[in-house]
């Protein structure tokens, strides 16, 4: 545990005193019955895109600047290892659902041969219809891409065009939203004009900041779903740089340090907007982005360079940063090191809501560790993008071909170990690790395999 602590603080290029990190398990304040939870998903962001997780500078495009999401990390607790999906739908339907990818059918994004065209909600009880029925009000934010709407051609008309106005699409609601504001199942082809009024990212903060003023002296609590749609291409100008350069139809790169700078900004918003209402203190806020960055090489405080690796089998394809706030439940100043995926969100809400354990999910909850209480602690995660996968340790992990990495240095190298160079330790964990994917049998006929994978699914 010491030595990933000290990796850790290497990679940041920080001291313990600087940050004041302690280690989970110390006493956390008091935490409220059945907070309000709000889960905030980031598109396409890698854990060093953030200053928090030691990101100084997109090579060649400007400084990272994230001081709203590094003091999050300060006041709560941050995540060491948090691992998702090397793409998108996988991820979402995963933090839905409390289920591995592979068993819902989202191997791949939404619109890919062999993906469902929906996310079956009856099949797969969601996160938000589980806490609805405890009594929660619930809303989701942002992008859907697990099922209708579908993109049909011009995609921009299922975007939303206010903020005052609810979206009524059937399959959000099925799936247990009270409450929607969504745009279609891909990615924008364009944000808007970047300015007050005409950004969609604006217009869906401004429907959330809208949302929780309506929840101001309720009895019921409440869970918000917010994906946001960046910093996911294409990468035009925002309302900070209006005059940026716009680039092709993907935008471009050059824009990127003002996304991320917008999105940071949107969540001390968000933030700010709960103490207003006097809903902070019980209210826990959780922040991740839902694979890893792509096009953008981030340069870390100890000099080295970490290139984002979307869709890729790498570490990188999946590490996303986790951050979650909560004053009246966390301490502030937390890290947990221990290995989470994104199946583990479900019961994690669930277990705060006081919600029973749901049948079938895969996650295991980290609800008490966020309270600096002991609690079953997950050993590996899983992650599956389309035809290939990985169970990961902190020290080690097993690919789907059988070969074995020492990523005790990773990000930066994955250092394949041949089983003729085996030691006792790496053995030991072939076999470990070898165990968890026969368990899961996340398996794919590869003779049936026709279509390239791409990067920029």
């Amino acid at each position: 545990m010491r030595n990933i602590r000290q990796n850790f603080i290497k990679l940041a290029g920080l001291s313990v005193a600087a940050l004041g990190l302690p280690m989970v398990g110390k006493t956390a304040p008091t935490a409220p019955a059945r907070p309000n939870i709000i889960f905030i998903l980031a598109d396409d962001l890698g854990f060093e895109d953030l200053g928090c997780y030691g990101g100084v500078t997109y090579k060649g495009l400007g400084a990272v600047k994230t001081p709203n999401l590094d003091a999050m990390a300060k006041e709560g607790m941050l995540f060491r290892h948090a691992f998702a999906c090397a793409v998108c739908s996988p991820s979402r339907s995963e933090v839905l659902t409390g289920k591995y990818n592979f068993r819902t059918g989202f191997r791949r994004i939404l619109g890919k041969p062999g993906v469902p065209d929906q996310l079956d909600f009856q099949a797969h009880p969601t996160i938000a219809a589980r806490m609805k029925a405890a009594g929660y009000v619930t809303a989701a934010v942002g992008k859907w891409h697990v099922g209708p709407p579908c993109t049909k051609g011009d995609e921009n008309e299922e975007i939303p065009t206010t903020s005052e106005a609810d979206t009524t699409y059937p399959h959000p609601r099925e799936c247990g939203f009270d409450r929607q504001c969504i745009f279609s199942g891909g990615h924008l082809n364009q944000y808007g004009e970047p300015k007050a009024g005409k950004y969609t990212p604006e217009l869906l903060q401004n429907w959330t900041l809208n949302f929780l003023s309506s929840r101001k002296g309720r009895p019921e609590p409440f869970f918000i779903y917010y994906a946001s749609p960046i910093p996911h291409g294409p990468h035009f100008p925002t309302p900070l740089n209006p005059d940026g350069k716009s680039g092709n139809r993907r935008g471009d790169i050059s824009n990127y340090p003002y996304l991320i700078e917008y999105l940071d900004r949107q969540v001390g918003e968000l933030l700010a907007k709960l103490t207003e209402l006097g809903l902070r203190d019980n209210t826990l806020v959780m922040f991740a982005g839902d694979n890893g960055s792509y096009g953008v090489t981030t340069q870390m405080r100890d000099g080295r360079e970490i290139p984002g690796g979307k869709s890729k089998p790498l570490d990188t394809g999946a590490w996303v940063p986790l951050l979650a706030s909560w004053p009246g439940g966390i301490k502030a100043g937390s890290v947990y090191e221990g290995m989470v995926d994104f199946t583990d969100i479900l019961p994690t809400c669930l277990e705060l809501a006081g919600v029973s354990a749901q049948s079938g999910a895969d996650g295991v909850s980290f609800a008490p560790q966020l309270q600096g209480k002991p609690g079953a602690a997950r050993e590996w995660a899983f992650s599956l993008s389309w035809n290939k996968w990985y169970a990961r340790e902190t020290k080690w992990k097993l690919r789907d071909t059988g070969d074995l990495y020492d990523v005790s240095d990773s990000p930066y190298v994955e250092a394949l170990v041949e089983p003729e160079d085996d030691t006792p330790e790496s053995k030991a964990a072939r076999i470990r690790l070898q165990a968890v994917l026969d368990k899961l049998n996340p398996g794919i006929d590869r003779s049936s395999i026709k279509e390239k994978q791409t990067e920029t699914e």
